[in-house]
């Protein structure tokens, strides 16, 4: 039980390539001696190479995830060979409520800061660009793409008419008429109004233009704040009223966690062929999760309805109980997820918010929420490159064998290796094997 375990861990991984090298022996001492001093006790030690193997740091993260306690490191650059994945296990510790304490005597803070700042050149290279951008930045000048409602004219925002008009009539419907996210982007969509990129409004894009102070004439980018920049579209009070409307109707912190879906990924909606997104409600059964056609939650252009979870579980395994040598075949397969790619896409994002940090857009408990979901993700491929895809047929087999024994992780893992695609509509539920 998580509360038998031991409320301290060590983490300690050899890195022979400093100097002096900081092998195993040395780390031990360290953090004992560190633990001691600072009179916690006698830390559990996660240990790469050790019993617990390759997944020391996975293992580790899983207990913190059910019990937050202290985490002793030597110092952060056990925590990984590259800048990115030091940054990436610190704020994951931190995400989950660990509080680390490095032997060396620096804060996790200021250790990531230094970290970040001596990475190698070739790490660099996105940095020195971003200097000279936020130069640019400085005096007011736009960069990249333009907000909704706005042009670029001789490197400055300028007004956008016809955007212009819609960015008011979501403040007004959105302040004014008291109208949600959701029936503001249906409204939009039903009038043929369309973003920046030729797309659907969702309640996100929305979110968006409520949320992005550029309307009152501030121009805020890599750090820079230039108030005054260009014409303003809403006055500051409005922007304000917004702002303290959206905070009030914000959920509680426990109903803002990220939840992961069993299906997530997998499910297509068979009457618009728009992916499926999971949702949590409170039922008389207590918490009922349902799918939902994505273009029916955020657009309003599907009228779809939502499934439970448990029916198409049921119908999923059915279907893979099933030993006919027919089965259906996605209209678009499925293909299986390049971890290689996914990983980079974020480490991109990891990179991006915790340069915003560096040049000053927010503080380091705000770099922390923002990276969570992030480092989150990132932790979970490492867990998938450890125990990679099996065959479908094996992992079909595993499915049905083992299935009640499984948490969702590995039902997650295996599902991807043995199902293509599910689709769902008002007739029933159709599954597509891998072959």
């Amino acid at each position: 039980m998580p509360g038998d375990r031991a409320a301290l861990y060590a983490y300690v991984r050899p890195v022979p390539d400093v100097d002096p090298p900081l092998d195993a022996a040395i780390q031990r001492t360290a953090v004992r001696a560190c633990a001691r001093g600072e009179r916690l006790g006698v830390p559990e030690v996660f240990e790469e190479g050790a019993p617990h193997g390759r997944a020391a740091f996975g293992h580790l993260a899983t207990l913190l995830e059910e019990q937050a306690a202290p985490v002793i490191l030597a110092t952060v650059q056990v925590l990984g060979d590259t800048a990115i994945e030091r940054a990436r296990r610190l704020l994951l510790l931190e995400a989950v409520g660990a509080r680390i304490i490095c032997a060396d005597g620096t804060s996790p803070e200021s250790a990531l800061l230094g970290d970040w700042e001596q990475r190698p050149d070739g790490e660099r290279r996105r940095e020195r660009a971003r200097d000279a951008m936020r130069s640019r930045a400085l005096r007011g000048l736009a960069l990249g793409r333009p907000p909704f409602g706005y042009v670029v004219q001789e490197r400055s925002l300028v007004p956008h008419a016809r955007e212009a008009h819609v960015v008011k009539r979501i403040y007004s419907d959105y302040l004014d008429r008291n109208e949600g996210l959701r029936r503001i982007a249906s409204a939009l969509n039903r009038d043929g109004i369309r973003t920046h990129l030729g797309r659907a409004w969702t309640p996100g894009s929305v979110r968006t233009v409520l949320r992005n102070p550029v309307y009152t004439g501030l121009y805020r980018r890599l750090g820079v704040a230039v108030p005054r920049a260009h014409e303003a579209l809403i006055d500051r009070g409005t922007f304000q009223a917004v702002q303290q409307r959206m905070a009030s109707k914000r959920t509680s912190r426990l109903e803002q966690e990220r939840h992961e879906y069993l299906l997530a990924g997998l499910l297509r909606c068979g009457r618009c062929g728009s992916p499926m997104i999971g949702d949590r409600r409170a039922s008389d059964d207590g918490i009922v999760v349902m799918y939902r056609c994505e273009a029916a939650t955020s657009q309003g252009r599907c009228r779809a309805r939502a499934h439970r979870e448990t029916g198409i579980v049921t119908a999923l395994l059915e279907e893979l109980a099933s030993t006919t040598s027919h089965h259906p075949v996605a209209a678009r397969m499925t293909p299986r997820p390049d971890p290689v790619a996914k990983r980079r896409r974020l480490e991109r994002r990891l990179t991006t918010l915790v340069e915003r940090w560096i040049a000053g857009e927010w503080r380091y408990a705000e770099l922390v929420r923002r990276a969570a979901s992030v480092t989150r993700s990132l932790q979970a491929e490492e867990a998938t490159a450890i125990v990679p895809l099996p065959e479908a047929e094996e992992a079909r087999q595993l499915l049905l064998t083992d299935w009640e024994s499984m948490d969702m992780a590995s039902r997650r893992l295996l599902l991807q290796a043995a199902v293509a695609e599910i689709v769902v509509s008002g007739d029933g539920v159709r599954i597509a094997r891998r072959r």
